[in-house]
């Protein structure tokens, strides 16, 4: 209301100028070119665009909601009806983008929205989600056995698939995968399989007792860390969630807040595990407990 007050007294103030005799207000040496028809509508032309900008422009604003942002809530774990109610009292819309499978979702469950969740947004903006799909997608087993570790995993996720623990034996093929089991049992290639499975490897260690250096895992998601500690030839340990994980929808957003060892200057034998911590607690970011 302020705003439109604002352009109000600009214009009263105009038409005030437009009526008043400029002449009087100027050096009698200027009286002829001011008052001059051709200078004086030039004059009153550019008040007027000037105007008539400046009260596009505080309109605009007051209808755009300039510099007004919501920030998008976190959706994973919820169903779409879950979603949808949030999203519409935060004045956001949900739109459905794609489905996977992944085993330890809740089957119709989001698994991962864009934009991310507390990314700045306005009003009526559209959130796509991506949903855990009921029944999983099949794939085929593809067959890993005598390659390194890096072309397993990269084979496997081509596949639609993940790699899981990885048991590391005494071999001259060091880093080669020796076998690929699936649920405790060894696969064949070709076997038809559920996308999202976790597929683990038996590979060889060499003839020596070699380590590896542990990483630093702290605020990872745990998908993110198995990632990593799989490229350092490490396991994920035990996972301890504290009492802010109450939820299915927590697990998933849940991240690493302490580790054990911690990664900085530790190492261990290849196939290790290495122990984590997870919460939802922002605070416990920066607390710094990380330790052995």
């Amino acid at each position: 209301m302020n705003k439109f007050f604002i352009i109000f007294a600009a214009l009263n103030g105009y038409e005030k100028f437009r009526n008043m005799d400029i002449s009087k207000k100027i050096s009698p040496a200027l009286k002829k070119i001011v008052n001059h028809y051709i200078v004086k509508n030039l004059l009153i032309f550019f008040i007027i665009c000037f105007f008539v900008y400046a009260g596009s422009f505080v309109i605009l604003r007051y209808y755009t909601h300039h510099g007004e942002a919501l920030s998008v809530p976190d959706l994973r774990g919820m169903t779409l009806k879950e979603a949808e109610v949030l999203l519409t009292a935060r004045k956001l819309r949900g739109k459905l983008s794609d489905s996977v499978y992944v085993a330890s979702a809740r089957p119709g469950s989001i698994v991962s929205q864009n934009p991310e969740p507390n990314f700045k947004v306005k009003k009526n903006r559209n959130v796509f989600l991506v949903i855990n799909a009921v029944t999983p997608e099949m794939t085929y087993m593809p067959g890993v056995v005598g390659v390194s570790l890096r072309q397993a995993t990269s084979i496997l996720e081509t596949q639609g698939l993940t790699v899981g623990k990885l048991t590391y034996v005494p071999d001259l093929a060091k880093n080669n995968v020796l076998k690929q089991r699936y649920n405790g049992r060894e696969i064949r290639a070709k076997t038809k399989i559920a996308k999202g499975s976790s597929i683990d490897l038996e590979l060889g260690r060499g003839l020596s007792d070699e380590r590896t250096h542990v990483p630093n895992l702290t605020g990872l998601y745990l998908s993110e860390a198995r990632n990593i500690l799989t490229k350092y030839f490490l396991n994920i340990g035990v996972m301890i969630y504290d009492s802010s994980v109450a939820t299915s929808a927590d697990s998933l957003r849940a991240f690493i807040w302490r580790q054990k060892p911690a990664g900085a200057g530790y190492t261990l034998q290849l196939g290790d595990q290495v122990d984590v911590w997870l919460t939802v607690d922002e605070n416990k970011k920066s607390d710094g407990t990380n330790k052995e």
